[in-house]
């Protein structure tokens, strides 16, 4: 291994540990990606530049949270699900209201020209919409950085907000009661069993983000048969918040100072815009559906679909039905994002 992933690793680790100590919420996924970004930024100041951490570090820690979710089941959900078709459809008109809004934005006050700001604007998944973007020739860079930064926000905005809110950190001490003391070593060999199986079954299959929704499906129904009751260790959950904060926050190389400068302050932007819909459109759902105002505002704050269901397992929350409205949100965000690109804007993709 290269010795600069060894000291990334480590400073990710440092991050971790300083905002745990310190009570902060989801302490290793927030401090792994600030350690680890501030790591990057400092070393790649004179110019170096650090080689690309491989995607499977966030690929494994992404398969993991998948299992953790799907371990979660209970069969009443399924009873659940019909009740929820109008927050489901509601996830189509934030897309449509969230991409406007971001495209105007985006425009108007951060100067990027037309075509950027559409891809950059999508609230979608970063992977789908950077592949729209190269599609329609794009500036890759732009669209990558604001996705990114988007979603560092949003990631870093929501358990923040719950501790200043409601005065309890969630994902450090409040996340634990998804956890168990009795857990033992058969319990980690069954995690760690579903989700490499589901992590690489995912590859062979074209469903949105398989790497993590596979592990999600294949807990989900062991769960349902009986086959598996999974006690999950609290130093897992840690484990694969860091892992995921590192990968995240290694994201920042290569990344310009006029361009990161530029992606944070329209990114703070169309944050606090999104999350400010997510409030409104939670605040009218929240009597519509069996679900409170929480799990309602992690189902449309606009994070990665593996982050904000981390959020959700660590409030106690009911991660399947965020994790159900975060997929509804990146389907339907690139399957319109792509149609409206060519039917309405003449976008036409490159030969």
């Amino acid at each position: 291994m290269d010795i600069r992933f060894v000291y990334l690793f480590i400073s990710g680790l440092i991050g971790g540990i300083i905002a745990y100590q310190a009570g902060l919420p989801l302490p290793f996924l927030l401090g792994g990606v600030i350690g680890a970004a501030i790591f990057v930024l400092c070393y790649e100041r004179d110019g170096r530049e650090l080689p690309k951490l491989t995607r499977w570090v966030r690929l494994f820690g992404m398969a993991f949270i998948g299992t953790m979710i799907g371990s979660r089941f209970s069969p009443d959900l399924l009873g659940l699900l019909p009740q929820f078709w109008i927050s489901i459809l509601s996830v189509i008109a934030f897309i449509f209201v969230a991409h406007f809004g971001n495209y105007q934005i985006l425009t108007r006050f951060g100067g990027y020209n037309k075509l950027d700001a559409y891809f950059a604007g999508l609230p979608g998944g970063i992977v789908d919409s950077i592949a729209l973007a190269e599609q329609a020739g794009a500036d890759l860079r732009i669209v990558t950085a604001q996705h990114f930064i988007r979603i560092i926000l949003v990631i870093i905005s929501v358990p923040l907000l719950f501790l200043a809110l409601k005065g309890s950190s969630v994902g450090s001490m409040g996340g634990e009661s998804i956890a168990a003391a009795n857990y033992d070593a058969l319990d980690v060999a069954v995690i760690s069993a579903i989700a490499l199986t589901g992590l690489f079954a995912g590859r062979y299959l074209k469903i949105p983000v398989s790497h993590l929704m596979v592990p999600l499906l294949l807990a989900l129904g062991l769960s349902i048969v009986g086959l598996v009751e999974i006690n999950i260790p609290s130093w897992l959950q840690h484990l694969t918040q860091y892992t995921i904060g590192v990968s995240l926050g290694a994201q920042f190389s290569g990344i310009s100072r006029q361009l990161l400068v530029r992606s944070l302050n329209m990114g703070f932007v169309i944050g606090c815009f999104m999350l400010g819909l997510a409030v409104g459109f939670a605040s009218l759902l929240s009597d519509q559906v069996p679900a409170d105002f929480e799990v309602l505002f992690i189902s449309f704050s606009a994070g990665g679909l593996a982050e904000m269901s981390l959020i959700a397992l660590s409030l106690n929350a009911n991660p399947l039905i965020v994790a159900l409205h975060h997929l509804v949100r990146i389907f339907f965000t690139i399957w319109i994002g792509s149609f409206l690109s060519k039917s309405v804007f003449k976008i036409v993709p490159k030969s």
